[in-house]
């Protein structure tokens, strides 16, 4: 009986300056064309960024569809051209393979002679799944150290909290920036390695304590008064305060309870940097029941709220 046809996808980019400089999708089409028909496979697909970086966090919308069809089964292998068209540095090819490896979709590359569908190559990708393993593991613990070094510095760890931004207002990319915040196009308030108090945002959270702490309000109302508000600047200009959201997971916006109950357990607004390395808190939302947990380091960024009325909260 006739062993059916491995379907196959090729995978091809190029950057900006590879462009330039010749380096051709056309000849990475073709090898990968050549390649499949040698193996006697059906090349079914090629995807395809063009004009992008391979490196590291670069957005690359063809390589994610193709993860994502790996992911659905759609093909059994995936050929490139040279490994340096997938990915260019180690972890994330490392991680791409593994995660391959798991879904039993299998990977090829013309240039360096590597075909893991080969009696030979399958062992050899769960070895290579198994030095990923041990290679992200030891990054992620290099990572935990920077960040803990980083929170004895005094220095926050990810996105700034509400309330504050990193002041580099000349070319501000804050969320709350354009359109909300006073100072944006203005010079710089700050070198980007430490946080100041965002003109706008500051003031919401200073009234988000202070109208909790008056008794009559709850997260509920708070939120629902937050979402009518409007401040107003000694210019006798006006700017209706919003949440700024998370990149890549939500939008700038109205708020909403859970977002002041999250604003009113953060200890970073009294000046200090929580840190807990087996969760690696830093500088996100803090459960008041966690606190216990943690070591508490002071911070370089100014305070929003005293310690006498986080714990009167």
């Amino acid at each position: 009986m006739e062993k059916p046809k491995l379907k196959a996808v090729g995978y091809r980019r190029v950057s900006m300056r590879e462009q330039i400089d010749g380096h051709s999708l056309d000849a990475q089409e073709k090898n990968i064309r050549d390649y499949a028909a040698y193996q006697g496979w059906d090349l079914i697909e090629i995807y395809t960024d063009a004009g992008i970086s391979a490196k590291k966090d670069s957005h690359r919308p063809d390589l994610e569809r193709l993860m994502h069809d790996a992911k659905a089964k759609k093909f059994d292998v995936i050929v490139v051209d040279k490994i340096d068209r997938f990915y260019r540095h180690l972890a994330g090819l490392l991680t791409a393979l593994d995660e391959l490896r798991s879904i039993d979709i299998s990977f090829a590359s013309v240039q360096e002679r590597l075909d893991f569908t080969s009696p030979w190559g399958k062992p050899m990708l769960t070895v290579l799944g198994i030095l990923a393993e041990i290679y992200l593991d030891n990054l992620r613990q290099e990572t935990l150290k920077g960040k803990h070094q980083r929170a004895r510095e005094g220095l926050w760890n990810g996105l700034p909290p509400y309330g504050y931004c990193k002041g580099l207002c000349s070319a501000c990319e804050d969320p709350n920036g354009k359109g909300v915040c006073p100072d944006f196009g203005n010079p710089n308030k700050s070198d980007g390695k430490r946080l100041v108090l965002h003109l706008v945002d500051s003031e919401v959270v200073k009234l988000v304590f202070s109208w909790y702490l008056s008794g009559k309000q709850s997260d509920a109302s708070i939120a629902e008064k937050l979402n009518s508000y409007h401040i107003t600047f000694s210019d006798g200009s006006t700017v209706k305060v919003r949440q700024k959201g998370h990149p890549g997971v939500s939008v700038a916006g109205p708020f909403k309870k859970d977002l002041i109950r999250d604003m009113l357990n953060r200890v970073f607004y009294t000046g200090k940097l929580p840190y807990k390395a087996s969760s690696e808190i830093g500088a996100r939302k803090t459960k008041r029941s966690e606190l216990n947990e943690m070591t508490l380091y002071e911070g370089k960024h100014p305070a929003l709220i005293s310690e006498e009325d986080f714990q009167r909260v």
